[in-house]
């Protein structure tokens, strides 16, 4: 073998190896930042789910005031209340759908302004009127919005699995 031979399958080693540490540390970052953003969003959904659904100060059972409400809460809203009727590989988190709380968002949105507000405004307005018909994709809309890397929403549950998967995570309480 020649030296400029022997030169290019080490500088092509080397670019392989290079690209092989980046792609790994970049895939270690994102699990890291999905990790993170699921414990920070568990305990706010352990009281979020401990509230009285009822209470008509804030449905979800924060001190958050409807006017303090930003895109990231309205996505963490949306997302975790959509996964009672999707079908996911992975779900994180649950927050149990109710009128109270729909009618809460929407009024959220009548009184504040949202960078994504027209992507929140068709899926609650739609939620509202009791039509789920959408909630796979209207979960993956917030999931990219999220920069979701695992969960993606691949259909609807039926009535006996969206049930179940209720009682499931009530029972986790």
């Amino acid at each position: 073998m020649t030296i400029k031979r022997i030169l290019l399958i080490a500088i092509g080693s080397l670019l392989m190896i290079g690209l092989l540490v980046v792609a790994g540390y970049i895939f270690f970052q994102k699990q890291q930042t999905n990790e993170v953003r699921h414990q920070v969003t568990q305990k706010m959904l352990e009281e979020i789910n401990a509230a009285d659904p009822d209470d008509k100060t804030n449905p979800f059972g924060e001190n958050k005031v409807i006017n303090d409400l930003t895109d990231e809460d309205m996505q963490m809203l949306i997302h975790e209340m959509s996964h009672q009727k999707i079908k996911a590989d992975q779900k994180w988190g649950f927050i149990q759908i109710t009128k109270a709380r729909i009618n809460w968002l929407q009024e959220a949105l009548g009184q504040n302004e949202f960078i994504n507000e027209a992507v929140y405004q068709e899926i609650v307005t739609r939620w509202e009127k009791g039509d789920f018909s959408r909630a796979d994709k209207d979960h993956n809309a917030i999931w990219e919005l999220q920069g979701g890397t695992v969960g993606k929403a691949e259909g609807l549950l039926t009535k006996q699995e969206e049930k179940d998967y209720v009682a499931s995570q009530l029972k986790k309480k």
